[in-house]
């Protein structure tokens, strides 16, 4: 790398190191993280700031610090929905900090809404009916209605009154991965 300094060449070679690492997390994360459009802020984000970092320091220091600022707006917005003033906690703590391979494994009965409605039960700790987890998810309360039945088959919510739910504890290892559906 001729004409290069080599704390350039340093930034440029830990830049394509890191562009390798999140190549490989691309391919090995479940396909259902990686069409979640939160995942793909968070990956382009990083991608920008770890490859786009040491070219445009390159090219152009002086952008450099514009280039990581847009970086970590893509990771902020990744992680938090200014729309709905919410943090996604359970997303990015099991894009951030889990190995792909030990990410949570649905059952083959399972939908994606089931993960919503799941997660919401969690996040609020309350008890709720389906037409309070429908609005909030976006879906109609007759889906919602279904999928509560089903998960509760399953022993993943269960109803506290008429028309009432809440997480159970296994409802809780499922989300937290530990979870295999194949256990009691």
């Amino acid at each position: 790398m001729s004409g290069l300094t080599l704390f350039a060449e340093y930034n440029l070679a830990v830049g394509a190191l890191a562009a390798g690492c999140l190549v490989y997390l691309l391919f090995r994360a479940e396909p259902r993280i990686r069409e979640n459009r939160r995942f793909g802020s968070i990956v382009a984000g990083l991608s920008l700031f770890v490859i786009g970092g040491p070219v445009v320091d390159v090219v152009s220091p002086r952008a450099v610090h514009w280039i990581h600022g847009l970086a970590a707006a893509f990771v902020v917005l990744g992680l938090y929905s200014p729309v709905r003033n919410d943090v996604h906690e359970r997303h990015s703590t099991t894009l951030l900090l889990t190995d792909p391979t030990a990410v949570r494994r649905p059952a083959e009965w399972m939908v994606p809404m089931d993960d919503d409605v799941l997660e919401l039960l969690d996040d609020s700790g309350l008890v709720v009916t389906p037409a309070v987890v429908a609005l909030n998810i976006d879906r109609s309360r007759e889906e919602v209605n279904r999928r509560l039945g089903r998960l509760e088959e399953h022993g993943l919510v269960e109803r506290v009154a008429r028309g009432k739910y809440r997480i159970t504890d296994r409802g809780d290892r499922y989300l937290g991965g530990t979870l295999r559906f194949d256990d009691p």
